[in-house]
Formats: structure tokens, C-alpha cells, sequence
């Protein structure tokens, strides 16, 4: 697990409960004492939590900053992989030959791929992920150009969106840095590329949110959208204490 992922984990776990105990962490994470006594150092430091005599508690934690949640996008394609592959293998079914689609930018609609590879489609992206991912496939491609953010690998910005216009989707696949299950509000950690989510979602005849739990309750800078305006949306699993609204679907 890397060292970002930690210490999201230990702010989830405070998040949940008021304190807990480093030999946990330990046991929970598989790491060290020292590890863990380093992670909650640097969360200390950032004013994220208060440390405490063999653990550490609550401060703060209204907010995750989107410095601690977003890992540059190359390093998470490997995680929750298996998560990731139930939710696009479930979300592969809606495509059909001669279908345009736009896959979204992130790790989880990279998982698509393998299952839309071979079909007779159209397919629009502004991940060079994605692109890389898609060589040799039937699909004829479409990429989106515009700023450059190399740290998620994407074009974004106004020719980005300007350069949409020209497509009408069958089908839009959206990723999202987070989620609010309670208040059923989708995230993304930047405000140009939530603006492009929000874009591409008014000119597809069907989006769907590509979503595994490790995003839940994951705060972000932007809110792009709402479940609502999802047609469905796929997640690996789903918390029994919370009301799932019908477009909720559970992938195994």
C-alpha cells in the first residue's frame, strides 16, 4: 500500500470513530509500528488529526484535502483492480456495435477496455491513458487535445469542451475522485476537469458513474454532478446502513 493511501486510510478510520490505536493500524495495514507512528506524524503536522499516548484521535476531519487523496494517476491504475474489472465488466453490457462512447478519464474506465475492444464502435477520450490502452483495437478513435495536466495524464480546459460539441454520445463512462453518499454528490479534485465531466454529460444520451468503495464519502474541490443525473451507476459494493437509490448497481 503506499504511503498516501495510509494515511487516507487512517483519516477514514477517524472519520468513523473518534480514536484508535496504532497496534490496530498495524494489524489493519500490515505495517510497522514505526510506519504507522510516521504516518500519524505527518498527519499531526498537517493539523489532520491529534496524536495521542498509543494512538491517535479526531481534528479536522471535515475536509480531505485533495493533496492527500489524489495519487498521480499512473500510480493508481494497479489499485483495486479487481473492483475495478466487476464494475466495467457489469457496465460493458450497455455497448452494442456502432455506438459512440466517450470514456472518462481516471483508472477505473481504463478497465473497460478489454470487454469494449472488440466491438464495432466509436470511441472519444482526453486521457492518454486511455489511448495507449486502446491501441489495437477495433474502435475508431477520437482524441480530445487541449491543456495538457500531465499529473492525471489528460487534456482539459475550454478547446477541450469546445471540441465536444461536435459528438453526440451514445453512452458516457465518468470516473469520479469521490462520492457523498449521503447527499448523493459526485467529485472531481480539479475545476477544469470537473467541468469537462459536467460537458460531456449533456451531450450523451446515458452517463454512468464507474465507481469502486474505496471512493466513498471522498471529499473533492468540485462537485461535477449528482446520482440523479446518473442512468445508472456501478459500484463493487454498497453500505447496508445507507438508502440506495434504484440506479445503484452492485457488481461482483
Amino acid at each position: 500500500m503506499l504511503a498516501k493511501e495510509r494515511l487516507l486510510y487512517i483519516i477514514k478510520r477517524l472519520q468513523a470513530q473518534p480514536s484508535i490505536s496504532v497496534a490496530d493500524l498495524c494489524k489493519e495495514l500490515q505495517v510497522s509500528k514505526s510506519t504507522i507512528q510516521r504516518d500519524l506524524k505527518i498527519l499531526e503536522d498537517e493539523g489532520k488529526i491529534s496524536r495521542e499516548r498509543g494512538g491517535a484521535v479526531q481534528k479536522n476531519l471535515d475536509e480531505i484535502m485533495s493533496d492527500l487523496t489524489e495519487i498521480p494517476v499512473i500510480e493508481k491504475v494497479d489499485i483495486h483492480a479487481e473492483e475495478k474489472k466487476a464494475i466495467c465488466r457489469e457496465a460493458a453490457k450497455v455497448v452494442k456495435d456502432g455506438d459512440l462512447i466517450f470514456l472518462d478519464s481516471g483508472t477505473t474506465p481504463l478497465y473497460l477496455i478489454p470487454y469494449i475492444q472488440n466491438k464495432k464502435i466509436k470511441i472519444v477520450t482526453n486521457c492518454y491513458l486511455t489511448l495507449a490502452r486502446l491501441q489495437g483495437c477495433d474502435a475508431q478513435i477520437y482524441m480530445l487535445g487541449g491543456l495538457y495536466i500531465p499529473k492525471y495524464e489528460v487534456c482539459s480546459g475550454p478547446s477541450t469542451i469546445e471540441q465536444l460539441k461536435q459528438f453526440r454520445f451514445d453512452h458516457a463512462f465518468i470516473g469520479a475522485n469521490g462520492i457523498d453518499l449521503e447527499l448523493g454528490e459526485v467529485y472531481s479534485s480539479e475545476f477544469e476537469i470537473g467541468a469537462l465531466k459536467k460537458a460531456v454529460m449533456k451531450r450523451s444520451k446515458d452517463s454512468y458513474l464507474l465507481v469502486d468503495d474505496s471512493k466513498f464519502s471522498l471529499a473533492g474541490i468540485c462537485t461535477f454532478g449528482y446520482f440523479s443525473e446518473f442512468t445508472h451507476i456501478y459500484v463493487n459494493d454498497f453500505p447496508k446502513n445507507e438508502k440506495r437509490s434504484k440506479n445503484i448497481i452492485i457488481c461482483k
